[in-house]
């Protein structure tokens, strides 16, 4: 008969060396899965089975060392970004040890969530366990966060198209859980919970719900909604940060460099040249020169030119997209939404920026904002399929955070022309297939012209939002209160 005490078949550790090094060779294997799956350029693959290894080890320990073994795992396998953090956006030493310790006690406590169904031989439960809590803390942050969803893991899977279709449907809630969805089973499918039939019913129940997910994706990169091909032309220069704290000659020095590399790069037929975020600091007098300088050269290669720049102001300045029409003067100026804290001065803007072209509907955004789902899923919503996003990245993150603005295009179906400063120039469709793509270098102009095809498409994410999201915080709260009736129960019968 099963002591009331212990909650499984599952027999746990003796303190011998077999099996302390077992503990051991699992943690640092999901630490090293971690450390490659995970990070600034993933390995996508590794993650799904990165959490497997503390997660299957966990019921065969005590709570307080399952809680450690995941926490160090995940600290050990975050260290990833230690170089960024420190010596690239040099945020404070306490900053970055609180960023590791938060994450890894989030870790952590997943473990445990996870063992306690683990330890009472509820496979389904346990499948579902790690995905739904890991979901609902990625949907928590990104709610509280002034950084929004960066961190989040479903941008690993970037590389992985027919899985990141699902955002369609679920925004990028549901890459993770699927993801996660997969490391508790198999989890729970190794630890040597439950009996064979349970084991095989799992098995078979998530293959099944894994293989439908990619088998959407697929059909859905597969399709071919009616479109409209665009040729764009994307053109960024790395300059010196002093340059562009530098004077207000020196910016307009530039400017008109740009100006002249737009007359000798963009080819006939060209319907927008993108330039990136932020290219120069301009007074109130400045600007009307540089609004008279490309729009002409809007006009001579007749198509549009998007131009990131500060616009200094009596009122405060304001990080601007401007954009010139290929047959008119500056039609619109978009000021950016989202500033990174402590970082960027300028006053953030509220509005919107809508252009209606005989393509489509096009949109303006500015860098981080497209690191916030609802914004992006407004402008979906107005009917934009294709957005132009000047950017400023840091070099070693360049992938990363192209790649987060291309998951908003897949999950609201529009194209993407992002043109990045120390990072990449980006054309994508709204599959999030990379159709041409180039590294910005120092001291020289780079560009790349490509054709995106831009149709008009609103996707279940666009119309419903975050759905997905909140159906993982009420199983969440379900689950945890069904592991606390099961323990009262149990207290109050024995």
């Amino acid at each position: 008969m099963r002591n009331a005490s212990a909650e499984s078949k599952t027999p746990g550790f003796s303190l011998n060396r077999y099996n302390i090094l077992l503990v051991v060779v699992a943690g640092l294997a999901s630490a090293g899965l971690l450390y490659f799956g995970t990070g600034l350029h993933p390995t996508w693959w590794l993650l799904w089975v990165a959490p497997v290894p503390v997660l299957a080890i966990a019921p065969r320990l005590r709570a307080t060392a399952a809680f450690l073994l995941g926490s160090m795992a995940w600290i050990l396998g975050e260290m990833n970004q230690w170089n960024y953090l420190r010596h690239v956006i040099e945020l404070p030493l306490r900053i970055i040890i609180l960023f590791f310790v938060i994450a890894a006690v989030v870790f952590g406590l997943g473990v445990l969530f996870t063992r306690s169904f683990l330890r009472r031989d509820s496979l389904f439960l346990v499948a579902f366990a790690f995905p739904v809590y890991w979901v609902t803390c990625e949907y928590l942050t990104a709610i509280m966060s002034p950084h929004s969803t960066w961190g989040n893991l479903a941008y690993t899977q970037m590389d992985f198209l027919p899985l990141i279709q699902i955002a369609s449907v679920t925004g990028l809630w549901g890459i993770s859980f699927v993801v996660f969805l997969f490391a508790g089973t198999v989890a729970a499918l190794v630890s040597g919970a439950g009996e064979l039939w349970q084991r095989r019913a799992l098995a078979i129940a998530v293959g099944f719900v894994v293989s439908a997910v990619l088998v959407f994706g697929e059909r859905r990169l597969q399709s071919n909604p009616s479109a409209k091909s665009l040729p764009i032309t994307l053109i960024a220069k790395d300059v010196p940060m002093s340059l562009y704290l530098g004077s207000e000659d020196q910016a307009r020095e530039l400017l008109h460099e740009y100006a002249d590399e737009i007359l000798n790069v963009t080819p006939a037929g060209t319907q927008v040249v993108v330039l990136p975020e932020k290219i120069g600091r301009l007074s109130k007098s400045a600007l009307a020169e540089v609004d008279a300088l490309f729009s002409s050269a809007a006009t001579t290669t007749r198509a549009a030119v998007v131009v990131g720049l500060v616009r200094r102001t009596s009122s405060g300045s304001f990080n601007s997209s401007r954009f010139y029409s290929a047959d008119r003067k500056l039609q619109a100026n978009y000021d950016k939404h989202h500033l990174i804290p402590a970082v960027e001065p300028e006053t953030p803007g509220d509005k919107r920026i809508i252009l209606d072209e005989s393509s489509g509907r096009w949109g303006l955004q500015v860098c981080k904002d497209m690191d916030f789902p609802k914004l992006s899923r407004e402008y979906a919503a107005d009917g934009v399929d294709l957005m132009l996003v000047p950017a400023w990245d840091f070099n070693v993150d360049r992938w990363l955070h192209s790649r987060m603005a291309v998951l908003r295009a897949v999950e609201n179906g529009f194209a993407l022309a992002r043109s990045a400063r120390n990072g990449l120039l980006t054309l994508s469709n709204n599959r999030g297939r990379i159709l041409a793509e180039a590294a910005t270098v120092p001291d020289r102009f780079v560009s790349i012209t490509g054709k995106v095809n831009v149709a008009s498409e609103k996707t279940l994410y666009t119309r419903v939002g975050d759905w997905f999201a909140w159906l993982c915080v009420a199983m969440f709260i379900i689950l945890l209160a069904f592991q606390l009736l099961t323990r009262t129960w149990t207290r109050e019968k024995h």
